[in-house]
């Protein structure tokens, strides 16, 4: 078999999942807080690769073993390296509805879910039969809690590395910061503050990040902050903005023009891939006819 083979198939399958991940972005066009997803490519050359040490070889060895093994020898690859997101602001967009809020910079609304806390910009908010004030999925949205820092000796977190140091902490827990508002006009300052007949009930619990490289998509517009050290104290510069909803950043013109290029270097690389199995074909053919 022609190595080029698998050059080509995985060209085909790399493009195939960044179709996927194009398909997911248009279909969030109208979700509000959408943030758009890409990929990232990476060329694997197995010579550039290759471990002179005896554990390398060891390795290769087995992988040569191994029937579900990618391939030795001299070929390449391509891979996705990663999916990243762009959490450039969305635009906002006026509604005029008391509970609609969205935010102007990098912070996030506090949510707690059965899973634990999680992050979103999503702030279509509603009340629900409890009094609580909830996402559109129904989750308690968090108000602002006591920032303060505490020092660890070591704390392993699943999905990041053992952290030492100063964290951010906040007080009291997450179940006792549950917004709980009552009957009448409720106003939304640009602090987040929450004022129900002219009085303070509330803020909003608006946090931010060191490095957004350290938020993990969990669906639905909520994200997993995977680094205790991430969440920054002090002063944000986050606004917030009552009767708005923040768009999705997903321009549908640019992410259509994406996903055409795409379909057609994934139908490239399945035509290599055909062309490649013809010749294969046509030379145990011809050479079963020699003999």
């Amino acid at each position: 078999m022609d190595k080029g083979i698998y050059t080509a198939l995985s060209g085909g399958l790399a493009k195939s999942r960044e179709v996927e991940l194009i398909a997911n972005n248009l279909a969030n066009a109208t979700t509000p807080g959408f943030k758009r997803d890409t990929g990232t490519f990476n060329e694997y050359l197995t010579e550039l690769r290759r471990s002179d040490s005896l554990d390398g070889l060891q390795n290769e060895i087995r992988g040569a073993a191994d029937p579900e093994a990618r391939p030795t020898g001299d070929k390449s690859f391509v891979e996705m390296d990663g999916v990243y997101t762009d959490f450039r602001q969305g635009t906002l967009q006026k509604s005029g509805r008391a509970l609609d809020v969205a935010i102007e910079g990098e912070g996030f609304f506090e949510v707690l879910t059965p899973a634990g806390i999680r992050y979103s910009r999503q702030g279509n908010f509603s009340i629900d039969s409890e009094g609580r004030l909830v996402t559109a999925s129904g989750f308690p949205v968090l108000k602002k809690g006591t920032q303060t820092e505490v020092t660890v000796n070591q704390l392993d977190v699943d999905g990041a590395p053992p952290v030492s140091g100063p964290i951010a902490d906040r007080q009291p827990t997450a179940q006792q910061r549950v917004i709980q508002l009552g009957q009448g006009p409720i106003q939304i300052t640009e602090e987040g503050k929450i004022l129900q007949n002219g009085a303070e009930v509330a803020a909003l619990s608006i946090e931010e990040f060191q490095a957004s490289q350290w938020l993990e998509k969990m669906g639905n517009s909520y994200y997993r902050n995977t680094h205790p050290q991430n969440l920054k104290n002090g002063v944000l510069k986050s606004k917030v903005h009552q009767g708005f909803i923040e768009g999705s950043n997903v321009n549908p013109v640019t992410e259509m023009t994406r996903l055409i290029e795409a379909t057609r270097a994934y139908e490239s690389h399945m035509q290599a891939v055909k062309t490649y199995q013809d010749i294969d074909s046509k030379s145990v053919n011809e050479i079963a006819k020699e003999r």
